[in-house]
C-alpha cells in the first residue's frame, strides 16, 4: 500500500482543472442534466485508486458519469440515485450493445415513427405499432398538466411518438428511445428557455412538430451509443445502477473498492424541477421526488440542516461498504441555500471524519459558473478507510 505522502504526491501531480478538455465524448452528454460531473476528474481518480476488475462506487450517480469511466477503464460499476430520471439515463449511457442491434433499431423505430407521425409508410410494414389508433385515446391526452405545458398540436405528436416507444418489447432498447423523447420535451413545452428550471412562458410561440426533433435526438443518440460499444469492446462488464436511497444501501459491509462520487450542492441544483417535464412523462410525480431527494425542498429554511442530515448517513453507508484500505473520494463546493453559503468543504472533511474515513488531502479547481450560486472553488477531498 503506499503511503499517505505518496498518494498526496500522486494528486498533486494532476492538473485537476482539466481546460479545454472535451467532457461530451462517448455517451457523456445523451440528455440534459444539470451538475455533471467532469469525466476526467472521475477518469483520474479511477486510474488513481483502483485496478482492472475492481469495483467502483458511487452513492449519488446522477447521470452516471463514474459508471461509464469505470466501464471505459474495465472496472465494476456500482451506482445509486433517487431520482428516476437520472437512473434511466444512467442505464442508457453505460449499456453496451452491439452495433449491429443498435443500427437495425435505429432504422426499425424511425420507419415506425415516420409512419405513425408523419404517413410515410403503410403502418402494417412497421417493426413498431402504436397502441392507440389517435391521441385522444390516451389518458395523456386529457391530462391538466400536459394540457398546461404542451400545445395541442405538440401533444398529440408527443403521445403518438410515446405509444410507438412503449411497444418496444425489448427493455433496454425501449429505454434508448426514452431517453431520445425525453431529451425534446423541454424544448416541445411552453417552457421558458431563459431559466433553467421549468417556469411557464406566457409569451411562448407556437412550436414546430417535435417528430423532427425527436428523429434528431434518437439518431444522435444511437451514434453516441455505437462510439461507447466500439470502445468498450467485448468487455464482459458488470454494471448496477439501482434506484435507491444512499442513506440505507442494501450492500454488504467491505464490498467495494473506491467510494467515487459528485454530491449534490445542497439546493444548488434542484434535480426535481429541473426534469419535472421528463418525470412527469415518464409517470413519476416530480414534487413528492423532491421531497425525497437530498437538498430536494430547496426553499425551506432547515434545506441545509436536512442536506447535512441525509450526507451524514449518506457518509457513515459509504464507510460502511468501503474495504479496509482503500480510498473515497468527494467533489464539492460551498453553495448558496437560503441567502447563506453552506461551507460543504468543511462539513465534508467533519462527517467523513465521524464516519471513521481518515482524511488525505483536500486539491481544489476552479468551480464552473453556476446561476445564483457562489462557488468560485471546487474542493476535491480524499479520504482513506483504515485498515
Amino acid at each position: 500500500m503506499n503511503s499517505k505522502e505518496e498518494i498526496i504526491e500522486k494528486i498533486e501531480s494532476i492538473d485537476w482543472e482539466f481546460t479545454n478538455s472535451n467532457t461530451q465524448y462517448l455517451s457523456h452528454n445523451i440528455h440534459r442534466y444539470s451538475g455533471k460531473f467532469i469525466p476526467q476528474i472521475a477518469k483520474s481518480v479511477i486510474e488513481l485508486f483502483t485496478e482492472e476488475g475492481d469495483t467502483v462506487f458511487d452513492p449519488y450517480l446522477g447521470s452516471g458519469t463514474t459508471a461509464l469511466e469505470a466501464i471505459v477503464a474495465k472496472r465494476k460499476s456500482v451506482g445509486v440515485d433517487l431520482n428516476p430520471l437520472a437512473i434511466l439515463i444512467s442505464k442508457v449511457k453505460t449499456t453496451v450493445i452491439p452495433r449491429e442491434k443498435l443500427e437495425i433499431f435505429r432504422q426499425e423505430l424511425i420507419e415506425s415513427i415516420n409512419s405513425v407521425c408523419g404517413g410515410q409508410l403503410s403502418i402494417f410494414s412497421c417493426k413498431y405499432s402504436p397502441s392507440i389508433d389517435k391521441p385522444e385515446d390516451s389518458a395523456r391526452y386529457y391530462d391538466e398538466w400536459n394540457k398546461k405545458w404542451y400545445q395541442d398540436h405538440i401533444l398529440r405528436q408527443l403521445i403518438m411518438i410515446y405509444s410507438v416507444i412503449e411497444s418496444v418489447d425489448d427493455i433496454e432498447l425501449r429505454q434508448i428511445a426514452q431517453i431520445a423523447l425525453s431529451d425534446i420535451l423541454r424544448k416541445s413545452s411552453n417552457a421558458s428557455s431563459r431559466y433553467p428550471n421549468v417556469m411557464y412562458d406566457k409569451n411562448h410561440k407556437e412550436k414546430p412538430l417535435p417528430m423532427k426533433s425527436f428523429i434528431d435526438s434518437f439518431v444522435d443518440l444511437i451514434d453516441k451509443l455505437i462510439n461507447t460499444s466500439n470502445e468498450i469492446g467485448n468487455f464482459n462488464i458488470s454494471n448496477k445502477v439501482e434506484l435507491c436511497n444512499n442513506t440505507h444501501l442494501p450492500y454488504m459491509n467491505n464490498c467495494m473498492d473506491a467510494v467515487i462520487t459528485h454530491p449534490p450542492y445542497v439546493a444548488a441544483v434542484p434535480y426535481a424541477e429541473y426534469g419535472c417535464l421528463s418525470l412527469e412523462w415518464l409517470g413519476y410525480n416530480s414534487k413528492e421526488l423532491d421531497a425525497e431527494i437530498t437538498g430536494g425542498k430547496r426553499h425551506r429554511k432547515d434545506v441545509a440542516i436536512r442536506f447535512e442530515q441525509d450526507y451524514n448517513l449518506m457518509m457513515k453507508e459509504a464507510f460502511r461498504v468501503l474495504k479496509d484500505g482503500r480510498y473515497a473520494f468527494f467533489m464539492v463546493g460551498n453553495p448558496t441555500a437560503n441567502g447563506k453559503i453552506v461551507d460543504l468543504h468543511e462539513m465534508t472533511i467533519r462527517l467523513a471524519k465521524e464516519s471513521g474515513f481518515e482524511y488525505i488531502y483536500t486539491a481544489t479547481r476552479k468551480g464552473s459558473n453556476r446561476r445564483g450560486n457562489n462557488m468560485g472553488i471546487e474542493y476535491l477531498e480524499f479520504f482513506r478507510k483504515p485498515l
